[in-house]
């Protein structure tokens, strides 16, 4: 009973083929970080991207008339304009990397600390232009800050090197980095990390092949986040700044 006849082709069984986990194929390779990163980076660009490509069209084509290329004349003409890009990509470019390397640290120490990582996410929450305020009320000539110490060694408020600016927007931005690197540092990663203690491996080891792979990822969208941010919050250069 139960026994194969000869002749009777065998009974097909029914496979039943698994989903393949979140940043896999179903061949169980794993995608490529700018394809996981792809829709955050397209999000990004149709955003700021739609914007700058409306005040481009509607510089060049003024209501009520067609071409006109005399705006972009006078101010291309101006020598104060790569004074000013060229310091916008300074402190984009110092506050982003600031912030990023402090961000891992800073995750690693809150990842099991809900309340303290709650109370360090608050300037997430804040707008850039009252933290700008704060920072002159604190750091300015005549502050807070001037006041308990007796002076500051530097200035941090309208200094042409813009510390001060880099310094407000690490204090914004570093929480959101912060906070992304923690959703991707899951139970799975502290698992795999735990177990890789118990092999004998090191801690530079673990944060090599553990946990660098996988906040890698949320590090580079958060820092393109960042960088289109930091570029485009004028309010703080303007009340920090020089």
């Amino acid at each position: 009973r139960g026994a194969q006849r000869p002749g009777q082709q065998a009974p097909r069984r029914r496979v039943e083929h698994a989903h393949p986990p979140p940043g896999r194929t179903a061949r169980g390779t794993r995608l490529p970080d700018i394809v996981r990163a792809a829709p955050a980076i397209g999000a990004l660009l149709l955003l700021f991207g739609g914007a700058l490509l409306g005040a481009v069209r509607r510089s060049l084509f003024p209501p009520g008339g067609g071409l006109d290329l005399a705006p972009w004349r006078q101010v291309l003409s101006d020598p104060a304009l790569a004074d000013a890009g060229r310091f916008s990509l300074t402190v984009t470019a110092f506050a982003t990397l600031i912030a990023a390397l402090l961000a891992v640290p800073i995750a690693a120490a809150l990842r099991h600390q809900p309340l303290v990582r709650a109370a360090f996410a608050l300037p997430v929450l804040v707008p850039h232009l009252v933290i700008a305020v704060t920072a002159v009320a604190w750091l300015g000539p005549g502050g807070l800050a001037d006041r308990l110490l007796g002076g500051l060694p530097f200035e941090l408020v309208r200094d042409r090197a813009g510390a001060g600016i880099v310094l407000v927007y690490v204090y914004k931005e570093l929480p959101f980095l912060v906070l992304l690197l923690v959703a991707g540092w899951d139970r799975e990663t502290a698992e795999r990390e735990e177990a890789a203690a118990m092999l004998g491996a090191g801690r530079l080891q673990r944060f090599r092949w553990i946990v660098w792979p996988a906040v890698r990822t949320p590090l580079a969208t958060g820092s393109l986040i960042v960088a289109a941010y930091v570029l485009g919050a004028f309010e703080v250069p303007l009340v920090v700044g020089p």
